[in-house]
């Protein structure tokens, strides 16, 4: 019947998103979209403000149920309960305990513009998996310790959403690809000239990730080795030449190093390591240290896998 456009399996509905959301896009018409979300099990994630306040983004829990975190309490929204933002202010964090379905209308191109987001990221991602798959894990493993930090240090964080976290923790080691394989996966001391090669890796994680994700996300990838003191890599930056946001990387990155196995350590635990790091006050921020510190004690700080930095 003219004007009726029915949805199946079949119809092969285009889908978007990362390991643990999907999207699938049902109707459009111009700016509206409707769609479903599925999220998987004890997944963290946000809705971000708008860039204009027209926008409005509705949702409703199909099945499943979705914990918020408003004004710092947790109100959890079961089968039959929706919300909607607009006019939102800062990132509304949401949390599953098990697998849900959302449905997801809004009236801006939310789909389109993740679509094309999500095709970048994973081309990136493969091409560190194909590298090498250490650095893939230890990949993922940092941008969970930096999410988690940085929830806990919004209030130092200045205009960098928590989707500029994900992106430049996940993809902080992306320019290891340019690296040879023999000097990548070599376990002994490396050559000062073998050396070179990995002191060169942030400025081309920085130069892959500006020119699809910006100037602020490359420079926190960039600068993830680089420390207070001045005796970090590439440039040899310190204190307050240093965005935040890097820093928070900074811890994350060396604890995955210190806690994961990578053939060649004896791992350490999450309260040992992240102790440890709190010492170094001349090398890493005390509020990230100390903020890991205490994600430690609670028991937070566990990630599957193991890698090598």
């Amino acid at each position: 019947m003219e004007g009726v456009f029915v949805n199946s399996p079949e119809t092969g509905n285009p889908e978007a998103g990362l390991e643990a959301m999907r999207l699938r896009l049902l109707a459009k018409r111009d700016n509206l979209e409707i769609m479903t979300q599925t999220v998987l099990p004890n997944a963290v994630f946000w809705v971000t403000p708008a860039k204009d306040s027209e926008t409005l983004e509705f949702f409703f829990v199909l099945n499943g149920s979705v914990d918020l975190t408003i004004d710092g309490g947790l109100k959890t929204l079961c089968p039959g309960e929706s919300f909607y933002v607009s006019g939102l202010r800062e990132d509304l964090l949401l949390k599953t305990e098990q697998e849900t379905h959302i449905l997801y209308v809004t009236n801006r191109p939310v789909f389109e513009s993740l679509f094309g987001f999500h095709d970048d990221l994973t081309r990136l991602l493969v091409r560190i998996n194909d590298k090498d798959h250490y650095t893939f894990q230890h990949s993922k493993n940092v941008m969970r310790y930096s999410v988690r930090l940085f929830e806990m240090l919004k209030d130092d964080c200045c205009g960098v959403s928590v989707d500029d976290m994900v992106v430049a923790a996940l993809f902080h080691d992306v320019g290891k690809c340019f690296i040879p394989d023999e000097i990548l996966k070599k376990t002994d001391e490396l050559l000062v000239s073998e050396y070179r090669y990995i002191v060169r890796h942030p400025i081309d994680s920085a130069r892959l990730l500006r020119p699809n994700f910006g100037d602020r996300i490359a420079e926190i990838a960039q600068n993830h080795h680089e420390r207070l003191d001045g005796s970090g890599y590439p440039f040899g930056l310190s204190s307050e030449e240093i965005s935040f946001e890097a820093k928070i990387v900074a811890v994350a990155d060396v604890f995955d190093a210190m806690t994961s196995d990578r053939g060649y350590n004896i791992p350490k635990s999450p309260e040992d390591a992240a102790k440890e790091l709190n010492c170094m006050t001349n090398l890493f921020d005390s509020r990230v240290t100390s903020a890991l510190s205490l994600m430690a004690k609670r028991g937070e700080l566990e990630a599957p896998g193991g890698a090598k930095d």
